[in-house]
């Protein structure tokens, strides 16, 4: 008693232990009192946690967790063994089939074993690819691969050259002065809003007038 007041033991909880364990008995079983005080009377029951006592939290008198989880895991373990005496499956408590599986095991299994993804298939022959033009499916085969064009986009391209072909680009205005009719360019640069230089420019007003 001396050892549990030191360790912080209340003694309204020594007494409150006492007078519970002693209501339990009677008198005339106690034939050592000294004995039945040390031995039943004042140990505590209950887990590891020191405000449990009995399976009850001292402190707020509410029902100690881990006691009641030690004890639904030993129920568990007694049921446990109860079942495989009796040939039955563990967890589900129903007899086995044939060899000594339990339907309901599978069955759990099969729900928790992931589904499995159907992986695309490469298709057999040459490579695909999406047409740059069109966008439509095709072979990389032959031009395709290096144009990455399908056949009518070749040859919508090749029409397009050939027509850009046949029509002369219009000529490039010159930075340089164009010269008059008939008198060939000059090496002087041109108006910014003309293609003559301001030579030429004068001239052409003078011819203008006259």
């Amino acid at each position: 008693m001396g050892r549990q007041l030191r360790e912080g033991t209340a003694a309204d909880r020594l007494q409150h232990r006492l007078t519970a364990r002693l209501a339990k008995v009677a008198l005339s079983d106690i034939r050592d009192p000294g004995r039945w005080l040390l031995g039943v009377a004042l140990p505590r029951w209950g887990c590891g946690y020191q405000d449990c006592e009995a399976g009850i939290i001292w402190r707020t008198g509410a029902a100690c967790e881990l006691c009641a989880e030690t004890v639904q895991d030993r129920h568990a373990a007694r049921t446990r063994e109860q079942r495989l005496e009796q040939g039955l499956c563990p967890q589900h408590g129903i007899r086995l089939g044939l060899p000594g599986r339990c339907a309901d095991c599978e069955l759990d299994a099969a729900i928790r074993r992931p589904a499995r993804v159907a992986v695309p298939r490469e298709p057999e022959g040459p490579p695909r690819a999406s047409c740059a033009g069109c966008g439509c499916r095709i072979f990389l085969t032959g031009l395709a691969v290096d144009t990455g064009l399908c056949k009518l986009c070749r040859e919508e391209a090749d029409t397009l050259a050939a027509v850009e072909t046949a029509v002369p680009a219009a000529p490039s205005v010159p930075g340089t002065c164009s010269g008059l009719d008939g008198a060939g360019p000059c090496t002087r640069r041109a108006l910014p809003t003309r293609s003559v230089c301001l030579t030429h420019r004068s001239q052409e007003l003078g011819g203008e007038v006259a």
